[in-house]
């Protein structure tokens, strides 16, 4: 294919998988505004548990994106039996974690007392991740049946199921959190409910994310081709270096998140605000790291050069992230506005926002590189580069210039900066080294 043909493949792809990923930020950030109008701790604890959360079911989600692959080359070589099975044996592992996952996230939330975080923001912590513990299962189940059919090249079911779940959640959230008050906003009589805060909160994500995975698993099974069952031990091992890949990157903010409780609910519940719009722009570049590990898996299938499909897709991926990179460097306070009151809040979220603007563009060619990567069968070395880069490099550095050097949450801000950055360099660099050579099938 020509490079004009290419980069035409990736954006017809990549803008619908990425409109969905924003719907899923996107009820992230309804719940936080929803959330910052009404309490300082529950909105606090709802962003620990959230990030809590996240980081349990992260093996979860990466046996579900470890799917890619397989379901992308099997594609590309016209074997649609295989990756149907692919799909059937991820769904299986999927549900088998959840339980274990569910666990983990509430067992974390009892040692945050110990860490110094206070009592009310602990006590809505818990209350969230009890609240979401059924997202839990259904995130793996949603996601693996999301790629299996972007490797079909169907992306509506995912994106119309995100506006559906965004318009649902925004009432859901809004009746759970506020009660009564919900109701009386727009004019209707109470009925006696109760303001559930966090709580409400995680159990109307559970809701938003069971609508979001009916909408792809009904067309999924739509494309069922029984054939040879998929060993479950070969989706393990594709699936799990992702997962562990996305655990070393999204445990450091988790830690993050958890540190910045330490400096108080103020700084947290910026740290969300600020995290939550990082996230938003990131999806962009998270879609088009789903269309380029379809593109390059196709064109292995295929048996010819990935590399075009993969540079292509991280200069799109660079690209995506640079209007965010621009506003929020340009209007973090409004921004930040939108989602809270408190005037300490905005200040220290807009600070924030403004170190967020420097690693855009290296976060959208690292998530983009390790999408290539995916899609090439190399599922170690984003993991290898993902756990020096954070965690031997941008978390010393964050802890270093947080508390040694008293720079608060600016400091730990500027460790992800760097961490990102080197990761950027290094899974771009490996992408180019892997696709110099011919890439055998997974």
């Amino acid at each position: 294919m020509s490079h004009a043909a290419e980069l035409r493949a990736n954006l017809r792809l990549a803008w619908p998988i990425a409109i969905a990923q924003f719907g899923l930020v996107a009820m992230s950030l309804v719940d936080t505004a929803i959330l910052g109008h009404v309490s300082v701790d529950d909105l606090a604890g709802a962003a620990m548990g959230r990030a809590i959360g996240f980081a349990a079911v992260t093996l979860t989600m990466g046996i579900a994106t470890g799917l890619e692959p397989i379901a992308s080359q099997s594609l590309g070589a016209k074997e649609p039996a295989r990756a149907w099975e692919a799909l059937l044996t991820t769904l299986r592992l999927c549900v088998l974690m959840w339980l274990p996952s569910v666990a983990v996230a509430i067992g974390v939330t009892y040692l945050l007392g110990p860490l110094g975080v206070e009592a009310p923001v602990v006590e809505r912590t818990r209350a969230y991740v009890i609240g979401q513990a059924p997202q839990m299962a259904l995130i793996g189940v949603f996601l693996a049946a999301k790629v299996f059919l972007q490797a079909h090249g169907s992306t509506a079911p995912a994106l119309v199921g995100s506006l559906v779940a965004n318009v649902l959640n925004f009432f859901v959230c809004s009746v759970l959190v506020r009660g009564d008050d919900a109701l009386a906003s727009v004019h209707l009589p109470p009925m006696g409910l109760p303001r559930l805060g966090a709580l409400g909160a995680g159990l109307a994500l559970s809701f938003a994310t069971l609508v979001l995975t009916l909408f792809v698993l009904v067309p999924a099974r739509r494309r069922r081709v029984h054939g040879e069952r998929e060993p479950m031990a070969r989706v393990w091992k594709l699936g799990a270096p992702v997962g562990a890949q996305m655990l070393a990157e999204y445990a450091v903010f988790t830690l993050v998140a958890l540190l910045a409780g330490k400096l108080g609910k103020h700084v947290v519940s910026a740290h969300q605000i600020a995290i939550g719009l990082a996230s938003f722009t990131y999806m962009g570049a998270l879609g088009v790291a789903g269309a380029t590990a379809v593109r390059v898996g196709i064109a292995v299938g295929e048996r010819r050069s990935p590399r075009p499909a993969g540079m292509i897709g991280i200069a799109v991926g660079a690209a995506s992230m640079a209007l965010g990179a621009i506003l929020f460097a340009t209007i973090p306070e409004l921004l930040v506005d939108v989602f809270t009151d408190d005037p300490e809040v905005i200040a220290i979220g807009s600070k924030l926002l403004v170190l967020a603007s420097l690693f855009q563009l290296f976060d959208g060619v690292q998530v983009v590189a390790a999408g290539a990567l995916r899609g090439a069968g190399d599922v170690r070395a984003p993991f290898l580069a993902n756990v020096g880069a954070h965690w031997l490099v941008g978390f010393p550095l964050a802890v270093g210039l947080c508390f040694g050097l008293e720079m608060g949450a600016s400091g730990l801000w500027w460790g992800v900066t760097v961490s990102l950055t080197v990761t950027a360099l290094v899974l771009g660099a490996r992408f180019w080294i892997v696709s110099a050579r011919r890439i055998e099938r997974v």
